[in-house]
This record gives C-alpha cells, sequence and structure tokens, in this order.
C-alpha cells in the first residue's frame, strides 16, 4: 500500500515546532511544556483527590460502580473502553471498595485532561501562560471538577479528545501517513467511550484538509481504506457487548434481529429518539438561558470574554487551529442545546473543553516565556501552510514587559480564584448519603430472614445494585416488575421457609393496587419515616436554620397543608407567602420571623449572616429542566464549610448549642428517605395459592 503523502521530516509551515530541525531549540521547549503540563495536571489531581466523592452514588454513577467489577456483560452498557481502562485500575487499588476506586479513575483522567490541555494549548499558542490558563480554566471549572470526582466517563472522553487533536497537532507538523494512521486509531479507539466522538468528524476533517499538501491524498482509495480498517478495529471492542444479545432468554435469533437488538440497546435508542432535537420551539428562550448560565458557572464573565478575545487570536495565528476550536464548540453546543435530556450541563463539557483552549489563547496576545521562533532558513523555498502560524516578534511584544507581566499574572490568578471559589461547594469527600439510603433500606434485612422487593426510582435503584454487589452480597433482592406476575407464589414459598417480604413504599403501593387486600401489608416498626413537621417541632427556640425548597421531582409530592404548617412553627407564623418558583431559601433562628427570604425562578447566590457567621446558598441548576445533578442542584456553605447539598424537594439544616450542623433532612425528594412494608412470616398470610 503506498500514499502521496508525504513522509520526510519537512515541516509544514512557518510557525511548526518540527522535531530535530537545527533552527529551533526543541528539546527545552517541549521539556519545558511537558514539565508545566505535568506540574498542572498534579494540581487538579491533587484538588480533585481531596474533594473526592468517598463510595456510591445515586443513578448512572452507581451503575458504573456496580458494573466495573462484575463479569456480566450486555448490550446496554455501551462502554467497552471505558470498563477495559478502569477494571484493572480499580482491582488493584480498590478491589474492597469499587466505588472509590471507579472514582478516582475519573480523577486521573481529569488531571491527564488538564495536562494534555496545557501542552495542546502551549503547542499551538507557543505561549506557556496560554497553556497554564486554559488547563486551570477547565480543571476548576464547575462541571468538570463534578464529573471528575465521582464514577463517570466525561473525563476519560474529553482526555480522548485531547489525544486526537494532539495527534492532528503533530501530523500538522510533518504529515506523514504513520502519523495519519496514528490519529485514525486513537479517534476509533474512543468510540469505545462514548459515542458523541461522531460530533467532531467534521472539524477533524476540516482540519486534515486543511493541514495537508495535497488535500486529494486523503480521498484516494489507500487512505480511504486505512481508515475504515481502523474504524472496524475500534468498532470491535462493541463484539462482547454485541455477543450477549445471543444469551438474552427470548432473545433475537436470527442475525439482522441481533443487530438491531444490539443497536437498539447501545444506543438506547427507546429514549434518544424522543430527546435529540427534542427542545420545542416554546422551550428555546429557556434553553437559552440555560446556555448562559452554564457557561458563567464554568469560567464567569472574565473567562467568557477572554474566550471571545481568544478565538479572535486564534483566527490570526493559525486557520486550521481556529476553525477546529471553533467548529468544535460550535457543534457540541448546538447538539447539547438541542438535547432533551435531564442532565444537559454534562453534555456542554466538550463545548467547556474548547472554551477553555480559546481563552488561554487570549494570553498569546502577550507573549510569554517561549519567544517567536525564528523564520526558517531561505533554503526552505516551499509555500508556507497555515497550519500554525506564529505572529512575528514585533507583533507578540505590542505592549511593554511589565504590562504583559501583570497581564499574565492577572489571568492566571483569576483561574486559580475560580478554584478556590467552586472548592467548597463541590467537595464531596464526606458526602455518603447514597449509602446512608440504601443502608437504611436493607436494614436488617439478609437471606435467612427477608426478601427485599424494591420498584425504586432508577437512580436510587443502581446505588442498591452496587451495595448488594459489593458491600451486602447477603441480601436477597428482587425487582417488583421481575415478579410481579407471580408474586403470590413468591411469597407463599419465603413464608414456608419463614422468610419475610420487605418492600419499599412504591412496590408495596403496586402490590395493594394489583392485588388488593390479599397481603396483610404492615409498616415496618425498625424504620420510623422522620417528619419535617415533627423534626421542626422539636428545635429548640433559638435554633439557627437554613430550609430551602427546589421544584420536586415529578416522581414525588409535596403536601403543601403540612409544609406550610412546618413552616408556620419554623416561623412562629412569619411564613413567608407561598409561591411557585422553582428556588426559595428561608433561614433565621426557629420561633422567630426569618432573617433572609428570597425566591427566584432562576438559580442566585444568596449570601448572609445568621448569629455573626457568614453563610452562602448558592443554586447550581437550571431547573425545572435539570431533572438529576451529580453535584446536587445547589449548596448550603458555612464560610468555606459545605453543610447541605440541595436536592429538588425540601432541604432542610440546622445547628446545635456547638454550632454543629445537623444531618441534612429532604422531603418529597429522591433523598428523603421512605417508609419501608413487610408481610410478616409469622402471622398467616392470605397466599394460598395452589401449584
Amino acid at each position: 500500500m503506498t500514499s502521496t503523502l508525504p513522509s520526510g521530516a519537512e515541516p509544514m509551515g512557518r510557525g511548526a515546532d518540527p522535531v530535530g530541525s537545527g533552527a529551533d531549540p526543541v528539546g527545552p521547549r517541549y521539556a519545558n511544556r511537558v514539565a508545566v503540563a505535568c506540574l498542572v495536571a498534579t494540581l487538579a489531581f491533587w484538588a480533585y483527590t481531596q474533594t473526592l466523592l468517598p463510595g456510591v452514588d445515586l443513578g448512572d454513577t452507581g451503575g458504573f460502580q456496580a458494573a466495573v467489577l462484575s463479569p456480566d456483560v450486555s448490550a446496554r452498557q455501551a462502554y467497552p473502553l471505558y470498563y477495559r481502562l478502569a477494571r484493572p485500575f480499580v482491582r488493584a487499588v480498590s478491589a474492597a471498595n469499587p466505588a472509590r476506586g471507579l472514582n478516582l479513575f475519573s480523577a486521573i483522567c481529569g488531571a491527564a485532561s488538564v495536562g494534555l490541555l496545557v501542552f495542546l494549548c502551549a503547542a499551538i499558542t507557543q505561549s506557556l501562560a496560554a497553556g497554564i490558563a486554559a488547563g486551570l480554566l477547565l480543571a476548576f471549572s464547575y462541571t468538570f471538577w463534578s464529573q471528575a470526582i465521582i464514577a463517570e466517563v466525561y473525563t476519560l472522553h474529553l482526555t480522548l479528545v485531547l489525544a486526537c487533536c494532539l495527534t492532528l497537532y503533530v501530523y500538522a507538523l510533518r504529515p506523514s501517513w504513520i502519523r495519519l494512521a496514528v490519529f485514525f486509531a486513537i479517534y476509533a479507539v474512543a468510540f469505545g467511550n462514548h459515542l458523541s466522538m461522531i460530533l467532531l468528524l467534521a472539524p477533524f476533517a476540516i482540519f486534515l484538509l486543511q493541514v495537508t499538501p495535497d488535500a486529494r491524498s486523503l480521498f484516494r482509495p489507500p487512505t480511504i481504506a486505512l481508515a475504515a480498517a481502523l474504524a472496524a478495529a475500534g468498532a470491535l471492542q462493541y463484539w462482547p457487548n454485541f455477543t450477549s444479545t445471543w444469551h438474552v432468554p427470548d432473545g433475537p435469533v436470527t442475525w439482522p434481529d441481533r443487530i438491531a437488538t444490539f443497536w437498539f440497546d447501545t444506543t438506547k435508542a427507546d429514549w434518544r429518539e424522543s430527546m435529540l432535537l427534542g427542545v420545542r420551539g416554546d422551550q428555546l428562550a429557556g434553553r437559552a438561558g440555560m446556555w448562559w448560565f452554564d457557561a458563567r458557572q464554568q469560567f464567569g464573565i472574565a473567562g467568557l470574554i477572554l474566550a471571545v478575545v481568544g478565538a479572535m487570536r486564534l483566527w490570526m495565528m493559525s486557520r486550521p487551529w481556529a476553525t477546529l476550536v471553533t467548529a468544535a464548540y460550535a457543534i457540541n453546543t448546538a447538539f447539547a442545546f438541542t438535547y432533551n435530556v435531564g442532565d444537559t450541563h454534562v453534555f456542554y463539557l466538550p463545548g467547556h473543553l474548547f472554551t477553555a483552549v480559546m481563552a488561554g489563547a487570549a494570553l498569546s496576545w502577550f507573549g510569554g516565556p517561549e519567544k517567536a521562533r525564528p523564520a526558517h532558513s531561505a533554503a526552505r523555498t516551499r509555500t508556507p501552510s497555515p497550519a500554525a502560524q506564529t505572529p512575528s516578534p514585533a507583533a507578540r511584544t505590542l505592549l511593554g514587559p511589565r504590562v504583559t507581566a501583570i497581564a499574565i499574572v492577572a489571568v492566571l490568578l483569576y483561574a486559580g480564584w475560580r478554584g478556590w471559589d467552586t472548592w467548597p461547594a463541590i467537595d464531596r469527600h464526606d458526602d455518603r448519603r447514597a449509602e446512608a439510603l440504601v443502608t437504611r433500606l436493607t436494614l436488617g434485612v439478609n437471606q435467612q430472614n427477608s426478601v427485599l422487593v424494591t420498584n425504586l426510582n432508577w437512580q436510587l435503584e443502581n446505588a442498591l445494585l452496587y451495595f448488594t454487589r459489593s458491600q451486602r452480597r447477603d441480601i436477597a433482592w428482587v425487582r417488583l416488575p421481575d415478579v410481579m406476575l407471580h408474586f403470590p407464589f413468591l411469597v407463599r414459598d419465603n413464608e414456608a421457609i419463614s422468610r419475610d417480604i420487605v418492600m419499599d413504599s412504591y412496590a408495596a403501593h403496586d402490590v395493594t393496587g394489583a392485588y388488593g387486600p390479599l397481603f396483610p401489608l404492615q409498616p415496618d416498626p425498625l424504620l420510623p419515616v422522620p417528619d419535617l413537621g415533627e423534626a421542626v417541632a422539636l428545635l429548640p427556640a433559638g435554633t439557627p436554620y437554613v430550609l430551602c425548597l427546589l421544584t420536586p421531582p415529578r416522581e414525588e409530592h409535596l403536601d403543601p397543608v403540612r409544609f406550610a404548617t412546618a413552616l408556620a412553627t419554623l416561623t412562629r407564623e412569619h411564613a413567608p407567602a407561598a409561591t411557585n418558583r422553582a428556588y426559595q431559601c428561608i433561614a433565621g433562628l426557629s420561633g422567630e420571623a426569618p432573617l433572609v427570604t428570597r425566591s427566584a425562578d432562576r438559580p442566585f447566590r444568596a449570601e448572609f449572616r445568621l448569629l455573626d457567621e457568614p453563610f452562602t446558598v448558592r443554586m447550581e441548576s437550571w431547573l425545572p429542566s435539570d431533572t438529576f445533578r451529580r453535584a446536587g442542584f445547589g449548596h448550603v456553605l458555612r464560610g468555606r464549610e459545605h453543610v447541605l447539598t440541595l436536592e429538588r424537594g425540601v432541604n432542610l439544616v440546622w445547628f446545635d448549642r456547638s454550632a454543629r450542623p445537623s444531618p441534612p433532612l429532604y422531603a418529597a425528594s429522591l433523598y428523603a428517605p421512605g417508609p419501608r412494608y413487610r408481610i410478616s412470616s409469622v402471622s398467616p398470610s392470605f397466599a394460598r395459592v395452589s401449584p
């Protein structure tokens, strides 16, 4: 197989950084970039380990944690590369606590992303300061940080995106067959972690067309065959997921049906079809508000202004890189904007990555530690390529060295301040709420005395799945939908061996609806349910408290009468008038009129003092569109101490005489502990079903 792509060592253009060129001391420059990238990545990794979630979480995170060491494979587990990389790591460092090990894996990938970004931005702009600024802005952005401390695929996704960009950078220096093959291979492998890599196809293709001396060579049979072969090799990652469809009971038999089933499950077509481009016309204004809130949440107004300036700078420096960065940002942002899911914020992450690149590029206006390289010798007569153009020395010294240094230090300090400001809100090092929920649900249950039957929200069910696989393997647990049709037989058979049936409130409700009074369900006395009104009534007068109400989840019901009664008790009949606002905050001393009341339909940050202590309430979500957020929908801080993670529904925290915060009290919330019911095997049941 031959190719017309050049394989020699001739650089592409005047601003390139050719390894081994006698005209430029690349060795020290390369070493400086690597050293600085490692330093910033280490700083990010330290921050992530200090704020790392210690165990299991709800939602997809719990699902990943449950599956990482499980031998079971299904087409629904559409992240084969993620599991292949994470599984040996978790086995090696945290087999006894897979949840924490997988959280740590995300932190490592997050730090790797930061380091690669520092190197890439410094290489593109020829400025170490630009690379440092880009890396710090991404590292300490709210959403990226929230994903770097839990088990999720997004930090690995950005690492792979940056790896592709770096291979393109190397290819642009000296286009060759081997370098193109390396890019194709990494890009193909990256699809094994997240299928949204397809969104970068057009930006990457345009870049290749711009930097390849003979663009027609990209369309010749050898190049197309190479790309197709590597794409096929990358797709083989999904072979175990595909073959799993053969072993599904009553599953597909023919090859076309197996392929259709595999594609349906892998792409999650049962719900994505209604989500892609699923934003109605009357929702566009709200989505625009969500995008603007999300962008400011990551970088602040100053960071976004830097990104705009940096985008203009990129267009002056290198048209191919400017095209790639702006096109990748636009495509990924447009996808997230029109993707009607409950966690839209994570799909903006690739856009945040390219925003950080643009913000870092703004510093190249002022130069930096790396000076503009001299022009190539006159012996090189080939027309310079725009792949990596660097401004002339005169253009890089628009301002005096003192002003330049001040500008660079100011931007780096701003990036550091963003991290300082985000830290207390994002800190989850002592967040064990999910573990507490599933521990409470399974209290006293084991395979000798009872069977747990649940019909939980999928987020809580994933945490319970992890708990029963990794922490409490002695629990006999089934899902109600799997046993509903033969539920009477399940009760009868377990009664015969003196095992109770224990159910959560949702399962009990559905059993009663399906079978009426056939089974004697009784509230489980082992689990008294904390009540908001009772808790408020027990608070001594003068107790400092913060209460927040966020629009409850659709599946949860907030009793307005009981809530109003509890609020009246808390405020001695001085409760503010009821509103339908998405966010409400009330703070003060129990038994007195509230000192702080605020409500709004858009997220806000409120600062106030209680008993001369500073408090901050941060609403960090966009309601009602956000239905689940791994880092919570908001936070209550006392000084820099995180005292309460806000979820949708009622959130209450108070402080004792020693100023210690109470455990969070949730109502009408996913985190609200519900009642448990029991069908006792001691008292006769009505399940007398003949075999």
